[in-house]
């Protein structure tokens, strides 16, 4: 299906009448020494009149985390720039470049994204999750400084994505795969609503796209733990024929973030972690994110 991703894209939507509308914006990286790597979203809820900024930087073994929600203002209709005064966006050129800096007293980092392949058009998936969502591997090069002067450079691959519509946090589960390596991009999703599995994404090489048809994953937890995973077995079945299965597995211990929501009905949890990836047809290691949404419904 050829992408109808447009610039326009990049900028706000009109929101329909739901209360949770949302327009998303993320980013990931890993370096290429695998020893820092990263996560950033924007969410903006227009009828809730409120705006979620999230940062995760993951180095060695250590986590610095942010997350505030603000009131929206009422002037970001169409902005190049999406900013808390701590954590900011800005566009540089659309489907092209973007630069994201993060300004605490637990660091300073600046970086700057670059798209290295065309965006993905993921068209409405399982339609719970957005009205229209596309992803776009990178290249990510900037630098963060601590207290005292210490300073990492960061240069690697990254993931982004952008999508816009009601989003519905409570289905019964997803995941979500971006897989970095230096002649392609993977990034993939696989919803589950109603015992019914929908999957999207696909593959990027160049400018050649291949969808994605099917995903099998058994996912691994940490020894006598089964509430947080670890890693996972992916096997992707992509359009043209062509089968893929990679192992993945956390950077480090400390290079992921559990986030929990509650509801009416129940509790969602969602665990988001960067990981090294290897394909077991060719042993090529590569860089990414996995995640995995599960809800709990009360008894």
């Amino acid at each position: 299906m050829p992408s109808t991703i447009r610039p326009t894209d990049e900028y706000i939507h009109a929101a329909e009448k739901l209360m949770d509308w949302r327009e998303s914006y993320y980013f990931n990286f890993v370096n290429h020494d695998n020893k820092t790597s990263g996560f950033t979203t924007i969410g903006v809820l227009p009828n809730q009149q409120k705006a979620e900024f999230v940062f995760a930087l993951f180095h060695e073994d250590k986590q610095a985390l942010y997350y505030k929600e603000h009131q929206l203002a009422s002037n970001a209709q169409r902005p190049d720039t999406f900013s808390d005064k701590t954590l900011t966006y800005r566009l540089v050129q659309p489907l092209k470049k973007w630069e994201i800096s993060l300004v605490n007293e637990e660091l300073s980092l600046q970086i700057q994204w670059k798209s290295r392949f065309p965006p993905f058009d993921f068209g409405k998936g399982s339609g719970t999750s957005w009205k229209g969502h596309f992803e776009q591997s990178g290249n990510v090069r900037g630098e963060v400084q601590f207290p005292g002067g210490r300073k990492i450079q960061i240069d690697g691959y990254g993931q982004r994505d952008k999508s816009w519509g009601q989003r519905n946090w409570h289905i019964q589960n997803w995941f979500a795969f971006h897989a970095q390596f230096q002649e392609y991009s993977i990034g993939l999703r696989r919803d589950t609503v109603n015992n019914a599995q929908r999957v999207s994404g696909g593959l990027s090489v160049g400018r050649k796209q291949y969808a994605v048809s099917k995903i099998d994953m058994e996912m691994t937890c940490e020894k006598g733990n089964h509430e947080n995973p670890t890693g996972a077995v992916t096997t992707i079945l992509f359009g043209d024929g062509k089968t893929a299965t990679f192992q993945s597995r956390l950077i480090s211990p400390r290079s992921f973030v559990k986030f929990s929501r509650t509801f009416p009905e129940g509790s969602t949890e969602l665990f988001e972690g960067m990981a090294i990836h290897e394909c077991r047809e060719t042993g090529e290691k590569g860089t990414g994110l996995i995640e995995f949404l599960f809800t709990h419904s009360k008894q």
